[in-house]
């Protein structure tokens, strides 16, 4: 009885250690369908706030005083990303998104989640490119705010009154580029647990 009864409990573990390798695996593929599905997301967003920012150019006549008491000229003037740093800081920031996302979905799909290292390299690829993401965006919405609001206590006048087109088309890339980094929020969040969950 005792050889019977042993045989019985080896039988239960090789069961118990099979189910917890099909769990782990059938884990594995939804967590990496979802690494791929977010990266997936994230190129065209990306890309598209690129092509939106380095499109965005309009041409307007505007009238400027040339001083206190000197009669005024109207000139042609054109508004585009390249006369704002931030917006250039905003083109290029998504830019490296771009490449960055090409390339950690490559490494992802060649990972499968299966390499830890690999996990961590798109971690820490993903977590730089959520910070330099954040920081374009935050310069972005200052200075956009200044062209939509204009500036009292330097005497900056509002120029979004002006050049509208050209500010709608900004705050269009401007959505592109808060949703993939919101996109890559939820990256660095699924990869710290998937991390965490190799390590357990």
């Amino acid at each position: 009885m005792e050889p019977s009864s042993s045989a019985a409990a080896e039988v239960e573990v090789e069961r118990a250690v099979a189910r917890e390798k099909l769990l782990g695996a059938r884990e594995r593929r939804s967590g990496y369908a979802c690494d791929i599905i977010l990266r997936v997301f994230i190129l065209p967003l990306t890309l598209a706030a690129v092509v939106v920012i380095a499109s965005d150019q309009e041409t307007e006549d505007v009238f400027v005083t040339l001083g206190p008491g000197l009669p005024g000229i109207t000139a042609e003037v054109t508004a585009q990303f390249q006369a704002s740093s931030s917006l250039v800081y905003f083109l290029v920031a998504n830019g490296v998104a771009f490449v960055v996302t090409v390339f950690s979905l490559i490494v992802s799909i060649v990972n499968r989640g299966l390499r830890g290292g690999l996990t961590l390299l798109n971690l820490s690829l993903d977590a730089v490119v959520l910070a330099v993401l954040f920081a374009s965006l935050g310069a972005v919405v200052d200075v956009g705010l200044i062209a939509y609001n204009g500036l009292k206590a330097a005497e900056w006048e509002r120029i979004c009154n002006v050049f509208d087109e050209f500010c709608n088309q900004a705050a269009a890339g401007f959505a592109l580029s808060a949703t993939a980094s919101l996109l890559f929020f939820a990256l660095v969040i699924y990869g710290g647990f998937a991390l965490y969950r190799k390590i357990i």
